[in-house]
């Protein structure tokens, strides 16, 4: 007598849908696959022609998931208990990934107040002095240095901390940021 998972791979099978099945597993079950950290930044959303497609929250996760498509195909396939007909992932920046950590206060960085001391405005110039360009563009990128200096202080009165690998400023648990983070599992300890 065959096990009712047997039959229905059977039946499945015979309609030509079993690999379909199978394909959007991940689907259904990708925090189990990939862990809660990860999945806080990805969701995949579609399986088709062997390919899952998965959309994560910034270009960022992108890049470093791209160089982690092997290592995802097999935990994929692992976790599917060696049987997946997913052979591809191809990732997208999309805004409905969203990691959204509850707020442990109320401060909003629209009601923060912070101004530029003497060494941001050095800093600035310095990196415009850098810059090759016209004066239009020198002046467009002094007005982006001085939003991203500005930002940068908003985010350290937030609690924000810095990457003590990239120096980014992140706001979770930890020493490093998640980008970091993924790295470091990635690489073997010696």
């Amino acid at each position: 007598m065959d096990s009712p998972k047997k039959i229905l791979d059977g039946i499945l099978e015979k309609y030509g849908i079993l690999n379909k099945v199978k394909g959007f597993y991940p689907i259904v079950d990708w925090q189990a696959i990939v862990g809660e950290e990860l999945a806080k930044y990805t969701r995949p959303v579609k399986y088709e022609n062997k390919t899952l497609i998965i959309e994560v929250s910034s270009p960022l996760f992108k890049r470093e998931l791209e160089n982690m498509k092997e290592e995802l195909l097999a935990i994929i396939s692992k976790k599917s208990l060696g049987f997946t007909p997913i052979k591809y992932l191809s990732f997208r920046v999309s805004s409905n990934v969203v990691y959204e950590k509850k707020p442990k206060e109320s401060k909003n960085s629209e009601d923060i107040e912070v101004t530029l001391d003497q060494d941001d405005f050095k800093w600035i110039e310095n990196e415009v002095s850098k810059f090759k360009g016209s004066k239009a563009l020198k002046d467009s990128y002094r007005k982006l240095l001085t939003t991203f200096k500005l930002t940068e202080k908003k985010m350290i009165l937030l609690n924000y901390k810095r990457c003590m690998k990239c120096g980014a400023l992140f706001n979770g648990r930890g020493k490093l940021c998640p980008v970091c983070e993924i790295n470091d599992k990635r690489q073997p300890h010696t």
